[in-house]
This record gives structure tokens, C-alpha cells and sequence, in this order.
């Protein structure tokens, strides 16, 4: 079953996501020439909105540094909520400080971890990722950069300094990361064989970096031939053969069904950015009880995660 474990990973190869959690909003800009400077006369929220359901679990604050040599302040990091204009209204989700040593020198990625404040986005929420800090200006402070007027720009969010005052023309270099449990279940109707519908399940969630199996189980009562069908959307189409399509079909395995069903190994690759990926099977059975010699197993949706 090796070959089913690799073309699983060819096909979620085409549907790329990343890191700690499923990588949600992103704005990397190359170049990056602009930046803004944090102290304690300017703080810099960039908003953004939320695109994935699930636990908010960091982010990055990327093209971040120290700015005229080393601050003796540090730099505070905030999860702040936006009020329905996408306005930041002060009200605080996470607050976290970071020490000069741990924020990069030079521009660099500093890294936040959201995980034990426990908050849960749902898409189309604005939420703003808040910078301050106590340094004086003209002293050694923070920058945080990114890019002011040009072709590219990130559609979901802008930049605020004192909390309120836009910058509607900046957007600040940042990645945001949802987290997305590991689950699987099953949707749709079968079609009987000679012992009632074939099951098909898993033996564990998908989490990423693990290997798992698919059961399926037997309807005909002897060894039969099965086919085990995958892709990355579900379906509802008749057939000719009594059974209903589940899933929209990109690749297809024969397997080999014993009466006491069958073990189909599947390596769920070790890569963040399969992380929230929905993948589809149904296994379609050679069963003479059935009524046109086909029995079909209901639908299994397994959600890639942690």
C-alpha cells in the first residue's frame, strides 16, 4: 500500500497551506522598503481579517528590529479586536512581552504564540496585531516594516498608528496561523451488498507526521476486489450501478476486501502546509448480492490537522 501513501502526498502537494496551525492570513512583501518606528509616542496595529475557523494560534511578526542600536525597553505585542468599521477599539485578546534580546537585531521574524489564550476566530473577523513600546523616541526603539504606496498590498487589513489615526496606504509584513484539530467522519449513504452496506473508516485522526488506516469493511462475505476512490471535494452523483458517487474522484486504488475487511495504510505527510487540507474517499466493492454487482460504502471525509 505504499503507492496509495505516496500519491497522497502528490496530490496534497497542489493544496498547500503552513505552520503551526494552518497558515491563515499572510503578507510578505518583496521588496520591503518602508518601515514604521514603535515607541512610546506611536504605536502600530496592523489589522487583518480571518479567513479559517479554529483556534488563533500564532503569529509572525515578520521585518521586525532594533532601530538605533540596542533598546533597553520591550517590545509589547498585542492581539487587540476591531469594532464593525475595522477600527481597533481597544479591547485586548492576548498580551505578550518580549525582551530586546528576544526581538531580532536585525530585520527578522519574531514569533508569537497564541496558543494558551485559548481564541477562537471565525472567517470575516477583523483583528488587529498591536506593536508599543515604552522606548522614547530618538532613542533606540523598535521598526517594524513593510510597504507604503506600490502595486502590492494586503486587501484584508491596513495599518493604524496611536491605535486609531489610518495609514491607509501601509501594510506591515505579518502571518497569522489558525489551528485546525484532526478529525474524520462519515457522510452519505451506502449501498448494500449481501451483508448490508461496506463500512469505511479510520483507525486514528489524520494528524500530520503520523500513519494511519483506512478499514474497510466487507459486504459480499468472501474476498473480493474493492475500489478505493480519493479526492479533494465530496460529490453526490448516481450511478448506473444503485450506489451514489461521494467524492469528486482524482485518483483510484484497487484493494484487496477479506471477510474481515481490509487494513489500507496512508502516511499523512509531515508538512504544515497540508495543515486544515479535507481529503475524500469511498470504497466501491465487487459484491454479487448487490443489486447490480456493486456495493458502495458511504463517504469518509478526513481533515488533516494536529
Amino acid at each position: 500500500m505504499r503507492r496509495l501513501s505516496l500519491a497522497l502526498v502528490l496530490l496534497c502537494a497542489v493544496q498547500a497551506r503552513a505552520q503551526n496551525g494552518c497558515l491563515d492570513q499572510s503578507y510578505l512583501p518583496v521588496p520591503v522598503n518602508n518601515g514604521l518606528e514603535i515607541t512610546a509616542n506611536q504605536t502600530v496595529t496592523q489589522t487583518f481579517t480571518v479567513g479559517i475557523a479554529g483556534l488563533l494560534t500564532a503569529v509572525d511578526v515578520a521585518n521586525v528590529n532594533h532601530h538605533r542600536g540596542t533598546p533597553t525597553a520591550s517590545l509589547e505585542v498585542r492581539i487587540v479586536a476591531t469594532d464593525p468599521t475595522g477600527v481597533p477599539n481597544g479591547a485586548t485578546l492576548a498580551s505578550l512581552s518580549f525582551l530586546p534580546s528576544q526581538v531580532p537585531a536585525t530585520r527578522g521574524t519574531l514569533a508569537v504564540d497564541l496558543s494558551p489564550f485559548a481564541i477562537f476566530v471565525t472567517p470575516g473577523t477583523v483583528l488587529g496585531l498591536r506593536l508599543s513600546s515604552l522606548a522614547a523616541p530618538s532613542t533606540q526603539t523598535y521598526a517594524w516594516w513593510g510597504e507604503a504606496a506600490g502595486t502590492i498590498h494586503y486587501a484584508g487589513g491596513m495599518v493604524f498608528i496611536r491605535d486609531t489615526t489610518a495609514l491607509s496606504v501601509w501594510d506591515l509584513s505579518f502571518q497569522s496561523f489558525v489551528g485546525v484539530p484532526a478529525a474524520w467522519r462519515n457522510y452519505g449513504n451506502g449501498h448494500p451488498g449481501l451483508l448490508g452496506v461496506p463500512s469505511l473508516s479510520a483507525s486514528a485522526p489524520p494528524v500530520l507526521g503520523t500513519s494511519i488506516d483506512l478499514l474497510a469493511g466487507n459486504s459480499s462475505g468472501g474476498t473480493s476486489a474493492a475500489a478505493l476512490l480519493a479526492g479533494f471535494a465530496p460529490d453526490n452523483l448516481a450511478t448506473p450501478f444503485g450506489g451514489t458517487l461521494l467524492v469528486q474522484v482524482v485518483a483510484s486504488f484497487t484493494i484487496s476486501v477479506p471477510p474481515s475487511g481490509a487494513r489500507v495504510p496512508l502516511a499523512i505527510p509531515a508538512a504544515n502546509a497540508l495543515c486544515g487540507l479535507p481529503v475524500y474517499f469511498q470504497a466501491v466493492q465487487v459484491d454479487g448480492g448487490a443489486s447490480q454487482g456493486l456495493a458502495f460504502s458511504p463517504g469518509l471525509e478526513l481533515i488533516l490537522g494536529a
